[in-house]
């Protein structure tokens, strides 16, 4: 009898024979093996294989890995070794390509053992099925109960001309039959399937099959295609050949500066919609709800002020609570947070990045607002309904995507997303398309692409570079002055400073915005800077200053004009009381019969007094062309600047970062000392089981330790009274304490005499 081939080494023994640099490769992949840390390598070994440890790095596999790794599975369970020729037959590949994708798999832990004996994790068929790749069983399995004359052909089954023939014998009718179930699956139901048939008996394809055991029965109701003519039908390949290649990354092709420059425009309207928006809310916060988030009318509200859809204020406002810059106080209102002030005063490019790196590692789905959840509840904008862990995965295999095409070249959705389900084939279901389509759209109106096409800053991002020094010279250099017109506008001939944005949007109304932006002086927009506290003076000079034009008159009689009225009625409460100098403007409105909702009445020559609360009173007087302002009891005027309320300091919202590499490498080195300890334990011991020995006795063998050098096998209880054996080397013993190397920390440690249960040498 011939001897049988030799097993593949274990994983554990694939583990200990690979350089600490390789296996902190192998933990970088699958970081769950250390997390938390074993005791050795045999523990991450058996970690390794265990179904959620598989199915989470099946998981990231592209097509090409997993096809190998079906075909490893598919290899395992016949009597001849796998080795590397036996799979490159079945994928159809070349014996490089193999052995590329093999040392993948090998640092993921999804095969080990020498190239010429082959293994996996047993756990994959587990997880794969009892149908792996859409293949049945082979013959010799799935004919083995139909008596010996069929397990004869079984073997003959192996020859592909054998099968050919008797799919030739059965008819064009029967081949189309198993080809179909050759695709998969390979079942099919039947009455009466396990019925004795011959090639003469046979009357209809199913049946000439049977007859000639290229289909085998189950049971009474179902018949099987057996794997060998599945694979003959396939051309003997697990897959067609044009699977294993990525799909092209094919679209219009666009000049690269000219996509950045369009990206980059759009990400200056990001960044003044989200100051836009944060200033509202510093100056009237809007409520967090019950079930925490925002209510519809708030984020209509939002859309409204920043001229924008519904959808395009919840992922801005979404951004802005990612990166931590707007946040819930304890009164139950959104509020801006300090570091929202910090993040004002940084040039345009950086605020950007902010935002976008916040996006980028969120796992808030903004597109998710206005949803039903399964309750039929509508999820609201910065609710915790909103979170998915999956996001942040996918928004970088997205931008990945993109950035693998070439520069300038723009993709549409749906080569995007052939291309994500070839990356992860795994992963692809409705809501994972849904999330690729929406990362699309996102990445346009935030700037991260430009005409379908990722922009400079956009590779940045998906790099993790510095966004920031790669989108600064798209962007133009912050001015200082704008150039004030004739017909009571000022165009803003780029991005303006922070200070002057702010100075000049509290004096006039935007009217566009672009590359240049226009603003419009109105009575109303300079009452409204008047009403901060600024004087006519103040805003002759502010206008001076920054204007590369002479101011013109009419601009100067408007700011004037108001100021003359600004305040020269004032409004109390009585409910609430008007007064003025001016009797005969006090008459005026006495005799207003458009006043008479008021209810005016003269209480003085120079008072008049009203049944409305004061903020009717003089919002309704202003709108009706006079200029009121109210006061305080004392007399003084009562400004309206704008409050900017602040919401607790909160760090931003990012995914699951990654361990940094220090971790994995530490994590090594405490391995190691692991198996060292566990290779010096005595023959026979049992871990947990170290013999007790009296304290005397355990004293005077780790004094003969420190004095011989030798190692000690210790039984230790700590202060919470587990127990548990060590492999110490002792090297003083002092004040009750013991100072040792412990092997399994890799590290001195003290440890207390009284609780150290039992020594012995480990030779």
């Amino acid at each position: 009898m011939p001897p049988s081939p030799p097993r593949p080494a274990s994983l554990a023994d694939t583990l200990r024979a690979l350089s600490d640099e390789e296996l902190v490769a192998v933990f970088q992949a699958r970081p769950d093996l250390v997390t938390p840390l074993p005791p050795d390598l045999d523990q991450v070994a058996a970690r390794a294989v265990t179904r959620s440890s598989v199915v989470r790095v099946l998981d990231r596999l592209d097509r090409r890995a997993l096809t190998a790794v079906l075909a490893l599975v598919l290899l395992t369970g016949r009597r001849e070794p796998t080795s590397v020729a036996s799979l490159d037959a079945l994928m159809g590949t070349t014996g490089v390509q193999v052995r590329a994708l093999l040392a993948s798999l090998r640092s993921l832990a999804l095969a080990y053992g020498p190239d010429s004996d082959l293994a996996v994790p047993p756990v994959l068929a587990e997880i794969f099925g009892p149908y792996p790749a859409g293949l049945g069983p082979p013959a010799a399995v799935a004919l083995a109960s139909a008596g010996p004359a069929r397990l004869a052909l079984a073997e003959k089954l192996a020859d592909g001309a054998v099968i050919e023939g008797l799919l030739d014998e059965a008819g064009p009718e029967a081949r189309q039959i198993a080809e179909r179930m050759a695709v998969g699956p390979p079942v099919a139901e039947l009455a009466r399937a396990d019925r004795e048939l011959t090639v003469e008996t046979a009357r209809n394809p199913v049946e000439a099959l049977l007859a000639r055991g290229l289909l085998a029965a189950i049971d009474g109701r179902t018949v099987i295609l057996p794997r060998e003519v599945a694979l003959h039908l396939r051309g003997g390949q697990i897959s067609p050949a044009a699977e294993l290649v990525p799909p092209p990354l094919e679209g219009t092709t666009r000049d690269p500066a000219l996509i950045s420059r369009t990206a980059a425009g759009t990400t200056l309207e990001v960044v003044r919609r989200v100051e836009a928006l944060l200033d509202d809310w510093g100056a009237a916060p809007p409520a967090v709800l019950k079930a925490g988030g925002l209510g519809v009318r708030d984020l209509r509200r939002a859309a409204s002020r920043i001229g924008a859809e519904e959808t395009e204020a919840a992922l801005l406002l979404e951004c802005a609570y990612a990166a931590g810059l707007v946040g819930p106080t304890e009164d139950e209102t959104w509020l801006p947070t300090p570091a929202y002030d910090a993040w004002l005063v940084q040039d345009p490019s950086r605020r950007w990045a902010v935002l976008a790196a916040a996006w980028f590692g969120s796992t808030r789905v903004a597109a998710l607002a206005g949803s039903r959840d399964e309750r039929d509840r509508l999820r609201s904008v910065l609710s915790p309904e909103l979170d998915r862990k999956v996001a942040p995965e996918l928004r970088q295999l997205v931008l990945d995507t993109l950035a693998s095409a070439t520069p300038g070249t723009g993709l549409t959705p749906e080569t995007v997303l052939a291309a994500v389900r070839w990356r992860r084939p795994r992963r692809t279901n409705p809501f994972v398309e849904d999330l690729v389509r929406w990362t699309l759209a996102e990445a346009a109106l935030l700037g991260v692409t430009g005409l379908s096409s990722l922009s400079a800053h956009g590779r940045a991002l998906a790099a993790a570079g510095d966004v920031a020094r790669a989108l600064a010279p798209l962007l133009p250099e912050p001015v200082d002055h704008v150039l004030l017109q004739a017909d009571l506008t000022a165009v803003a001939p780029g991005p303006l400073r922070p200070d002057l944005a702010r100075s000049l949007a509290e004096l006039a109304d935007a009217e566009s915005h672009g590359g240049a932006t226009v603003y419009r002086f109105t009575p109303e927009s300079v009452r409204r800077a008047l009403d901060t506290g600024r004087s006519a003076s103040d805003l002759h000079e502010l206008l001076a200053l920054h204007s590369t034009t002479p101011v013109p008159q009419p601009l100067t009689y408007l700011i004037d004009d108001v100021a003359r009225r600004h305040g020269h009625l004032r409004v109390g409460t009585a409910s609430c009381y008007l007064r003025c100098d001016d009797e005969t403007l006090l008459s005026t409105l006495v005799a207003d019969r458009r006043t008479a909702p008021l209810r005016l009445r003269r209480l003085a020559p120079t008072v008049l007094i009203s049944q409305q609360p004061v903020k009717v009173v003089v919002d309704d007087l202003r709108a009706l062309g006079y200029a009121p302002v109210p006061e305080t009891p004392d007399g003084a005027l009562l400004l309206s600047a704008p409050r900017s309320g602040r919401a607790p300091e909160r760090r931003p919202r990012t995914g699951v970062t990654p361990p940094d590499p220090a971790v994995f490498v530490a994590a090594v080195r405490a391995l190691r000392a692991g198996d060292r300890a566990r290779s010096a334990r005595p023959e026979g011991a049992v871990i947990g089981r170290m013999p007790r020995t009296a304290s005397t006795e355990a004293v005077e063998v780790l004094k003969a330790a420190v004095a011989g050098g030798f190692s000690v096998w210790m039984g230790y209880v700590d202060q919470h009274g587990g127990a548990s054996d060590r492999i110490v080397d002792p090297v003083r013993i002092d004040g009750g304490q013991l100072t040792a190397f412990d092997h399994a920390a890799g590290s001195p440690r003290t440890f207390a005499l009284h609780r150290i249960t039992g020594a012995a040498p480990v030779d």
